[in-house]
């Protein structure tokens, strides 16, 4: 089976093999194999990778008496990983702390956030993790960045009550260009982050005029107002949130018992029965000859076969 491999694994790879240090390496690592394709294809390769990190890890940890800087990396959890990013004081961590009850350092001055810190934000059945990352600046870490490509998407955070939020928008703008995250609709759709952007601190009085202003000089940008003050725009976030994963959420049963509608299977847009089935167990994936679907579409138990695609919030009775 041919790999089929990403232009985000490649550009990850050209990067690993020029990386002059450890640290490098590892963050290199850790997103090829983020990025890479998951199918029998490249088991292979995926094994590899994981040998590689883990051999560059124990080489970190044996360094006795050697300096290096902090390197963080956040493991995926729940639906969905979702990188929170902004200009320092753009609200941030609030907006993280409010949705996810992180407690979170919330500060008046910039830089408060020094590491990364994950939490997770109900959504529906389903929790969606956010990641607050410290603020981008010039001195901002490389390992800021390895969590921005490695997450599943992006979301954005502009201050409304900045009167430079333009000059700080562009050098946050400036920053992800030359780590080489794509975030403008415009590139290459194939390389393209999914960025969601938000602007915060939307009660404040002059926030709308700024926001008008903002998005002439931008060409219409499409930017999403929010506030953890008042609740403006948090639903609307959460749902736009979800769409832009490309998830669906898949309700499994036995034969004569009902669904179990508390924990769903979480599952790519486009995924089948039998992606459904492997969630499970491989076992009953490879036992699967059909299964029976109920949705708000039309079907109350219709058969279908094991590559038929599923949609958000089917559910599944799968038979041997």
């Amino acid at each position: 089976m041919p790999a089929n491999l990403s232009p985000e694994y490649k550009e990850a790879e050209t990067r690993y093999r020029a990386a002059k240090t450890a640290e490098e390496r590892l963050a290199c690592l850790e997103e090829m194999l983020s990025t890479i394709p998951k199918h029998k294809g490249t088991e292979k390769m995926q094994a590899d990778i994981k040998t590689r990190i883990a051999k560059v890890r124990k080489s970190l940890g044996q360094k006795k008496g050697a300096k290096r800087a902090d390197w963080f990396h956040v493991d995926k959890q729940g639906a969905g990983q979702v990188a929170v990013l902004g200009a320092p004081n753009s609200g941030k961590s609030a907006l993280v702390a409010h949705l996810t009850g992180l407690p979170a350092q919330v500060t008046a001055y910039p830089f408060a956030t020094t590491m990364p810190a994950a939490g997770m934000m109900p959504y529906q059945d389903i929790q969606i993790q956010l990641v607050d990352t410290p603020p981008l600046a010039r001195e901002t870490p490389p390992w800021v960045f390895h969590i921005l490509r490695t997450s599943d998407m992006l979301l954005w955070t502009i201050d409304l009550s900045d009167d430079a939020l333009l000059e700080a928008l562009e050098e946050t703008s400036g920053l992800l260009d030359k780590a080489r995250i794509m975030t403008d609709p415009g590139e290459d759709p194939a390389r393209l982050k999914k960025t969601l952007r938000v602007g915060t601190k939307c009660d404040d009085p002059q926030a709308a005029d700024r926001l008008a202003i903002l998005k002439e000089m931008e060409g219409e940008l499409e930017i999403l107002p929010v506030s953890v003050q008042t609740g403006q725009g948090l639903e609307e976030m959460k749902l736009r949130l979800f769409q832009a994963l490309g998830i669906i959420r898949v309700y499994t049963k036995k034969p004569g018992k009902p669904a179990d509608m508390d924990d769903p299977v979480i599952l790519r847009a486009g995924a089948t029965v039998i992606d459904a089935a492997f969630h499970l167990h491989k076992d009953i994936a490879a036992r699967l000859c059909f299964a029976r679907l109920w949705n708000d579409h039309g079907c109350d138990g219709q058969r279908v076969e094991r590559a038929h695609v599923v949609e958000d919030q089917d559910i599944v009775e799968f038979h041997s």
